[in-house]
């Protein structure tokens, strides 16, 4: 008996939201320097722009692979073709992704290689939109 996956590069060819929202944007950050004073500075992001990618909220089962700290915080799921996203790693902060006006912390992420080469991510949400 064969299994035969699924396409997710098609899908995220399928649901690309690039052509409505324009490519999407990643703040990719190396590691904090540390001065003569012993201050701690953060260096200016390289920005990433991805196209094809797909996005919607995460939710049920998939909200568990989130550390439980974050799971208060709005999560989104990124679908991203041929561009690795980053979590934080020793002394790297992680990827942080710009979705409309807002932006999002990777927290995890899975390559889906064997389905058309997509990464995907979830993103706990950073900036907190004031009420309206």
């Amino acid at each position: 008996m064969s299994f035969l996956l699924p396409d997710v590069a098609s899908l995220v060819d399928d649901f690309n939201l690039a052509p409505t929202l324009g490519a999407l944007q990643v703040e990719r950050y190396t590691a904090p320097t540390i001065n003569s004073r012993g201050e701690t500075t953060l260096p200016a992001p390289t920005i990433i722009r991805i196209s094809p990618w797909t996005a919607h909220t995460a939710s049920g089962r998939n909200l568990l692979q989130v550390p439980e700290a974050d799971r208060n915080s709005e999560i989104t799921e990124f679908y991203v073709k041929n561009v690795r996203l980053h979590v934080a790693d020793g002394d790297r902060p992680p990827d942080v992704i710009r979705y409309g006006d807002r932006r999002w912390r990777v927290v995890t992420v899975n390559r889906y290689a064997n389905q058309g080469g997509v990464w995907f991510c979830m993103g706990v949400l950073v900036d907190q939109q004031e009420p309206s």
